[in-house]
């Protein structure tokens, strides 16, 4: 325990180093409180520089906020305040203390924060708190106690000369000047050492007095230093050096020519006409090379074979030399002046090569060859006449009873997965792809020509997917137990529509005997002829022959048996298969004909 322990408060002391001196305390007490008391004013005395005021009235804790700083729960910036000595302790920081001055030091409810400049040494962080002392020397921020025994008693004087000289000689040597470079750091004892400035090269340091000169040396073409640039050649601006406009003379440049593909040429120089020998030349760049080159500047003229991809002789470029005018011009005016290939010189050769026959004249009508179609062609009135497609469907639906199925049904069957590879119809197991005749269905808009699929729901054949198509149509059934080798003939009007038209189907049992006599029906050999009232389907027609023949088809044509066969192979509509075939192969005969 020490003074700074004891109260302003006299009721506050009641003990002195654990020693009780409440009222009513044993009378050994007295004399054991007069020592220790006695010891605490000695303890003072013994360091009587160095105060622990506190707050001023018994103990005060300093917490440790930093290396340089505490805390203490109470306002006392006013005695600890910025300038005056101190000297801190701790347990870990020092047991005779480290001294400084204290840098800040500000009130901020509850506490006060004062920072320190220390001589040297920190405070330790093992030391949570700490005794801050404070020098007698200092009691206000501008004010110094001078201790003057002269005057019998402490008076506030303004400090001596000589004491401030102590003072600043005594801090001064304590002090060091810390510097740092563009790398590395270091410092100077300033009592004892000399902050040199070197110069180096280019630079040169001369100390005078108490002015130090630092100057650069003027550069030399072995050594740096300060250079000027010709105002004939540069030009600085905002301290940016550029080299002036012509600044430079190609004279001045150390290659001031340049030799290319066998040729001296002088840069800024004049040659309108430079002898370059291209076969002396080489690393062509890889764009094209613009410019003009003369009559005069080839010898012997280009060879055809090294103008585009070369396929062109120098034969076929002189053709070129024949044009009288624009190219595209002429050959568009070639392309419309006949209408007619016998035209062409050799059109009869061209038709032959192409396979057209001999053919002489075109058409009265104009040939149009447009999204891969012929227009403009009427019906035909003779065997070699080509057929439009108007003339093919009338005659392909005379066609129609021959259609094959493999099967037919003989009940009502589920379209969703009653066709599909594997089922079961009228005795035959369906393959994918077998066409099948739905006849049966509870709703007669479904009946129609299917095609079994490998799974899922059925389709309509393509062939047979519209009324039209199926119309009038005679089916053979392949194979079942019921529907064997029979006919049937759909009765449905062709004009109705897929999907809200009833499609009916009625069986047709030929037969090979019997002669219809009654409506008109002739015979002479095998031939027979109909005329008057129709053939009815309540009568029967036999015909000795298995087949008609197919000149006996179309007003007696010269279409053969095997020509008329080739509708076999007709997968869809046969003028949109025509069309096709004739959009890119008329193309192709015109152009090769012209």
């Amino acid at each position: 325990m020490t003074v700074s322990n004891y109260s302003t408060t006299s009721a506050n002391n009641t003990t002195i180093n654990s020693i009780s001196i409440a009222e009513g305390m044993p009378p050994s007490n007295v004399n054991n409180a007069i020592r220790n008391e006695l010891k605490d004013v000695r303890e003072v005395w013994n360091d009587k520089e160095w105060f622990l005021l506190g707050d001023g009235d018994q103990t005060t804790t300093f917490n440790y906020a930093s290396s340089t700083s505490v805390t203490v729960a109470s306002d006392i910036s006013s005695t600890y305040h910025v300038g005056r000595r101190v000297k801190v302790i701790g347990t870990n920081t020092s047991a005779t203390g480290i001294y400084g001055k204290i840098a800040t030091s500000s009130y901020s409810s509850p506490n006060t924060t004062i920072s320190f400049t220390f001589d040297s040494g920190s405070i330790s962080a093992s030391d949570s708190t700490v005794d801050v002392y404070v020098g007698s020397t200092y009691v206000s921020p501008a004010i110094p106690v001078i201790h003057d025994t002269s005057l019998g008693t402490s008076a506030i004087l303004p400090p001596s000369q000589g004491s401030v000289k102590t003072y600043i000689d005594t801090n001064i040597t304590a002090q060091d000047l810390d510097f740092e470079g563009d790398s590395g750091s270091s410092n100077v004892d300033l009592d004892s050492q000399s902050f040199d400035i070197a110069g180096g090269s280019g630079i040169t340091t001369t100390a005078s007095g108490q002015t130090l000169t630092v100057a650069g040396d003027d550069a030399t073409t072995s050594a740096k230093g300060v250079a000027s640039f010709s105002s004939d050649n540069f030009a600085v601006s905002s301290g940016a050096v550029t080299i002036k406009t012509g600044g430079v003379e190609n004279a001045e440049l150390a290659n001031s020519s340049v030799n290319y593909g066998g040729v001296s040429l002088s840069l800024g120089g004049s040659d309108t006409t430079p002898a370059f020998n291209l076969v002396d030349a080489t690393g062509y760049p890889g764009s094209s090379i613009t410019g003009t080159i003369g009559n005069s500047q080839v010898a012997t003229g280009i060879d055809a074979a090294k103008l585009a991809d070369g396929t062109v002789s120098n034969t076929e470029f002189q053709y070129i030399n024949s044009l009288s005018s624009n190219a595209q011009t002429q050959l568009s005016g070639k392309l419309t002046a006949s209408n007619n290939l016998s035209d062409i010189g050799t059109a009869s050769t061209a038709r032959t090569n192409l396979g057209l026959g001999t053919i002489a004249t075109q058409a009265a009508s104009s040939v149009a060859v447009t999204g891969g179609s012929i227009t403009g062609i009427g019906s035909p009135s003779s065997n070699s006449d080509v057929a439009i497609k108007s003339y093919v469907d009338d005659a392909v639906a005379g066609l129609r009873t021959r259609i094959i199925a493999e099967c037919a049904t003989t009940a009502n069957v589920n379209l969703t997965n009653g066709l599909e590879a594997g089922d079961t119809i009228d005795g035959v197991t369906l393959v994918a792809g077998d066409r099948v005749l739905v006849k049966d269905q509870s709703d007669a808009t479904e009946n129609g020509l299917y095609l079994a699929v490998s799974s899922g729901a059925a389709s309509r054949d393509p062939e047979h997917d519209t009324i039209a198509e199926l119309s009038g149509g005679m089916v053979v059934v392949n194979q079942g137990t019921a529907n064997d080798n029979k006919i049937f003939l759909c009765t449905t009007d062709s004009d109705g529509s897929i999907g809200s038209t009833n499609i009916t189907y009625t069986v047709v049992t030929p037969s090979n005997t019997g002669t219809v006599t009654s409506i008109g029906l002739t015979q002479s050999g095998s031939e027979f002829t109909i005329s008057g009232t129709p053939v009815t389907s309540s009568g029967n027609i036999t015909i000795n022959v298995n087949r008609i023949s197919a000149t006996k088809i179309g007003g007696g044509t010269t279409v053969s048996d095997t020509e008329y066969g080739y509708l076999a192979n007709v997968s869809s509509d046969i003028q949109t298969q025509l069309d096709a075939k004739s959009g890119a192969g008329f193309a192709v005969a015109m152009a090769i004909a012209l």
